[in-house]
């Protein structure tokens, strides 16, 4: 019957994408906010002046990264969402998005899949940007740093009428996006001999018509990429081709939408041999992704009333070949089709309470895979995955200026193609496919309280535990060849508390705090000597003080404090291994400062912003064996017209 259901959709709507090919920003969710969710608006990122979104989210309570993915609460795994779509968790995808594009961003800490689905065993962020304006502007932003680093951005936008239109590029070098540690790191392929640099270009496209009960919007975005990693042979050039339709419509308390995407996304990777000789530094690895993805939701809601259907397509080509050649090494094609209904309901209750509760199915249907791999192409069976995932959340104002709120939640990751049907076939060992792996699964407890005094003071407070099941990881059974397969094996679980204290001390000083205590422990694991350690890049204390100032003649300062402590870098949690390299990366603190200065003539304006990105200098070591590049000067001009 799943089968029936999965085929029927996909022959459905496929001819209609293909005809659409385009689509559109969607609007802010209809949901209530509900649990711990915090609002950044577009006024507050204009205020910050981050020269990328991830050097804004890095100052929120409780959120930073593993590696390369965005974590929460210490569980390395978040849902990003941008106009209504699923972007993946990782830092990449939210240093896609240019800080002026954006008009609101929400953090859900915990688990969320109630609601936006896979990948959001700690939270999402759900990130909403900017449609067209309704008078005719233009923005012009230019940015340096003392890396030599820049970034150019012009946006336009306007309307006719009840059209709008937005325009916006962007062209930007990135260096020094990281740097190896010459002198602590175990792994000749990491060894840089040149510095690392991100190159950027992007365009986008959004049309939008807005009349009575209607509202429609179209929109396109073209993006390239290179990523170096410090070596002359190793990058990763990236294009991604993205349409998207929306059409919204309310007929007094009942409103609708739908929203449909499609998007070309391609990398190709050029690896070296590994080390710094000339053989090392040589060509070895080519390889070609592709993914194509369909994604269609459909949105009602009815006063405290949210249903919704969402169904995905997704078609996967991952190719690798030596340097050169054309004799293949590894090949995997496969087709994802997932369906998710969702529903929420929320009500008043004894004057001063509220409870919500919601929940989402989730099913991931496997086909049309082959992989080529040691010289054997096979073709594997389907395999279907699902998943339910409830959230209920009760808050009671307990007094005019104290509110109470708990909530429990849970989340899942379904395993990917590559994971469940990688194979591969060596003298020494066999990689053996398991597709009879089940999702990762999470379950997110808090309780937290919020309040005010006299307009001037705010703060929260919340106490969390998260418990994260069905780990994915390797094992290996002893022969000639050895045996590895995937299996279900691992669990952990974060707990701690979360404070965060804003405080306007005068008309135009304000002060605000945010500190997270986090304890991670895996509880088990295949290898036993993991069991008892705290989780990879997941500080115990994360703390950010910020202290602004809005002068006179339209000036602004900021200040900010960011502290973390040590953290490990593997699941072992090894101080320093028996070759004398350091596996703990140590605590460090670090000011950043800020200055802006505003100007106005005849309907136009400038901005003038001059930044200092770590102060003092500190250089500390952090993700995996990188290390800070120190203190750097950063400069903006904006113009307004």
């Amino acid at each position: 019957m799943v089968d029936v259901i999965v085929r029927l959709l996909r022959r459905t709507l496929r001819p209609w994408v293909l005809v659409l090919a385009v689509s559109a920003a969607s609007f802010v969710p209809f949901v209530r906010a509900d649990g711990d969710r915090e609002v950044i608006t577009a006024e507050e990122i204009e205020r910050q002046k981050p020269a990328t979104l991830m050097e804004l989210l890095n100052r929120l309570v409780g959120l930073g990264s593993s590696g390369n993915q965005l974590s929460l609460r210490g569980v390395p795994s978040v849902a990003l969402y941008v106009d209504g779509f699923p972007r993946g968790g990782n830092v990449v995808e939210v240093d896609k998005i240019k800080p002026q594009d954006v008009a609101r961003i929400e953090i859900l800490r915990g688990a969320a899949s109630s609601r936006y689905g896979a990948e959001a065993l700690g939270g999402a962020i759900i990130v909403t940007t900017k449609q067209g304006s309704s008078r005719w502007g233009l923005d012009v932003v230019q940015g340096y740093n003392s890396l030599d680093s820049r970034y150019s951005r012009a946006i336009g936008s306007g309307a006719f009428g009840d059209a709008a239109l937005r325009l916006s590029f962007e062209d930007g070098l990135t260096n020094k996006v990281f740097i190896t540690d010459r002198h602590n790191n175990p792994f000749p392929s990491l060894a840089q001999t040149q510095d690392a640099f991100q190159t950027k270009r992007e365009g986008n496209a959004k049309g939008s018509y807005r009349h009575d009960w209607l509202n429609t919007g179209v929109e396109v975005n073209y993006l390239e990429q290179t990523y170096n990693y410090g070596r002359p042979n190793a990058f990763n050039e990236y294009t991604t081709i993205r349409s998207k339709l929306m059409a919204e419509a309310a007929f007094g308390d009942l409103k609708l939408s739908s929203n449909l995407l499609y998007q070309d996304y391609g990398v190709d990777v050029f690896r070296d041999a590994g080390g710094v000789d000339a053989a090392g530094l040589a060509p070895y690895l080519r390889g070609l992704e592709t993914t194509r993805t369909v994604n269609l939701e459909i949105q009602a809601g009815y006063r405290d009333v949210n249903l919704g259907l969402v169904y995905g397509n997704e078609r996967e080509a991952i190719d690798r070949r030596p340097d050169g050649s054309k004799r293949r090494i590894f090949r995997l094609e496969d087709t994802v089709d997932r369906i998710g209904v969702f529903a929420g309901y929320g009500f008043n209750f004894w004057t001063d309470w509220r409870f919500d509760l919601g929940g989402r199915y989730d099913l991931y249907n496997y086909s049309d895979i082959s992989v080529f791999s040691s010289e054997r192409l096979t073709h594997e069976p389907e395999t279907t995955k699902k998943a339910f995932n409830p959230k209920a959340s009760l808050s009671w104002k307990a007094l005019p200026w104290l509110s109470l709120r708990t909530s429990a939640a849970t989340g899942f990751i379904p395993p990917a193609p590559s994971t469940l049907y990688f194979r591969q076939e060596q003298p020494s060992y066999r990689i053996v496919a398991n597709p009879g792996l089940k999702p990762e699964e999470s379950l997110t407890v808090d309780f937290g309280l919020e309040g005010s005094y006299r307009d001037s003071t705010k703060y929260s407070l919340t106490f969390f535990y998260t418990r994260w099941t069905d780990k994915v990881e390797m094992l290996t059974i002893a022969g000639t060849p050895a045996i590895q397969t995937y299996k279900n094996l691992g669990e952990s679980e974060s707990k701690g508390v979360e404070f965060s204290l804003n405080q306007r001390i005068t008309d135009d000083l304000n002060a605000s705090l945010n500190y997270t205590l986090n304890f991670t422990e895996i509880t088990d694991a295949l290898d036993p000597a993991v069991i008892g350690n705290q989780l990879p890049f997941q500080p115990r204390h994360r703390l950010n003080a910020v202290l602004d100032y809005r002068g006179p003649w339209s000036t602004s300062a900021r200040a900010n404090l960011h502290y973390e402590s040590e953290q490990f870098m593997d699941f072992r949690n090894i101080v320093r291994d028996e070759q004398g390299i350091t596996w703990l990366n140590g605590e460090y603190a670090i000011l950043d400062l800020l200055l802006t200065k505003k100007f106005q003539w005849s309907g136009a304006g400038l901005d003038l912003t001059f930044a200092v990105n770590n102060l003092f200098d500190s250089r500390y070591q952090k993700n995996f064996f990188h290390q800070d590049p120190g203190r750097v000067f950063r400069g903006e001009l904006a113009v307004k017209f």
